[in-house]
């Protein structure tokens, strides 16, 4: 239960390599958690924290609008996967999270975090920008 002293969190795509160790810290901060996953790479989650199995286009704006921020890791993370398939990196790494932000505007979420990878910025060999 939230309190007044609490921030509900979600973070989608949580149970990856990064999702996971950000909700053990949050967790440890006091944070109450929400993970919203495929789980393609497993459940490693503690058990405190609420896993809910679904895709992000499949989320409505009435899902979110609890939450007091939603934290966006759910993209491809290399470039060998978006190189395999473009169309599935720009779904999963420019139009997932477009859309989560913008129902989670909508639903008067108060702070929407997308972290990336390099992905996001493109692979360059011996350049510095």
């Amino acid at each position: 239960m939230v309190t007044d002293s609490s921030r509900l969190v979600v973070i989608a795509g949580g149970s990856g390599f990064l999702g996971r160790g950000l909700a053990r810290s949050l967790l440890e901060r006091g944070y109450e958690i929400d993970v919203i996953d495929l789980f393609w790479f497993g459940d490693y989650l503690p058990d405190s924290v609420t896993k809910i199995k679904k895709g992000l286009f499949d989320l409505t704006q009435g899902d979110i609008k609890s939450y007091d921020e939603v934290i966006f890791l759910a993209g491809l993370s290399n470039d060998p996967m978006a190189e395999y398939s473009p169309s599935l990196n720009f779904i999963h790494n420019a139009a997932a999270p477009a859309y989560l932000g913008y129902i989670s505007k909508i639903g008067g979420v108060r702070r929407f975090i997308y972290a990336s990878s390099c992905s996001v910025y493109g692979y360059t060999e011996n350049k510095v920008h």
